[in-house]
């Protein structure tokens, strides 16, 4: 799974393949294949953040 979000130049965006609604900038968790299709559309890679040792 990959986390991905739409950020172009809409509010939002329907996805029908997901059945659901981009919200630009809002994060979602894709397959991995979907996840690689929307990147080559322009989506924005979200990179999980790491935890830091205190």
């Amino acid at each position: 799974m990959q986390t991905v979000a739409y950020n172009g130049p809409y509010s939002a965006v329907e996805v029908p393949s997901l059945g659901l609604t981009a919200v630009k900038g809002d994060p979602i968790e894709v397959a991995d294949d979907i996840a690689q299709a929307l990147l080559r559309q322009g989506w924005q890679e979200i990179k999980a953040k790491r935890e830091t040792a205190k």
